[in-house]
């Protein structure tokens, strides 16, 4: 495996919808959710809030490991990125704006403006937003190529989305 660099690490938390959310309870009992997030410059936000299990969980263990992947249809070139650090809330409602717009404008060019349950609006102030900090970013890749990015991401259709 090769390290990526910075800009191919970016591109790729730009380009990707969901990432997985890995977090660990007081008995050393791994658990992970799937989530979508923003990135802005380098700090990854999610919208978490402190419910069910993954409130338990962190509510007395704020260590978590974010991840996301991408790979070939054949699996012969594959990228990932971790995030590591501790997940806190998000309390300065001029910062929630800002992850609003920046959540809702990559979303909107991601999936061609369309969205599951759009018109919805929560109150800032009741927006459930976290961000990772004290993070450590890396990447790795297969191959020297240019990572790869399914066509479905950058607004083209493959076979399996036509």
């Amino acid at each position: 495996m090769i390290a990526m660099t910075d800009t191919e690490i970016f591109n790729l938390l730009d380009t990707s919808l969901i990432g997985r959310l890995a977090m660990a309870d007081v008995q050393g009992r791994p658990y992970v959710i799937p989530l979508p997030f923003c990135r802005i410059e380098r700090i990854l936000y999610l919208r978490v809030p402190l419910t069910g299990r993954k409130g338990g969980i962190l509510e007395v263990n704020n260590q978590v490991c974010f991840e996301i992947d991408v790979f070939t249809d054949q699996l012969d070139d594959y990228a990932s990125v971790l995030v590591e650090g501790r997940l806190v809330e998000v309390q300065d409602l001029a910062e929630k704006a800002f992850i609003r717009v920046v959540n809702d404008g990559k979303y909107a060019t991601l999936r061609h403006a369309w969205r599951p349950g759009h018109g919805r609006r929560t109150a800032l102030e009741d927006l459930p937003s976290r961000k990772i900090i004290n993070a450590s970013i890396s990447g790795r890749k297969m191959t020297p190529r240019e990572i790869p990015v399914p066509a479905t991401l950058m607004g083209q259709r493959t076979e399996s989305t036509k």
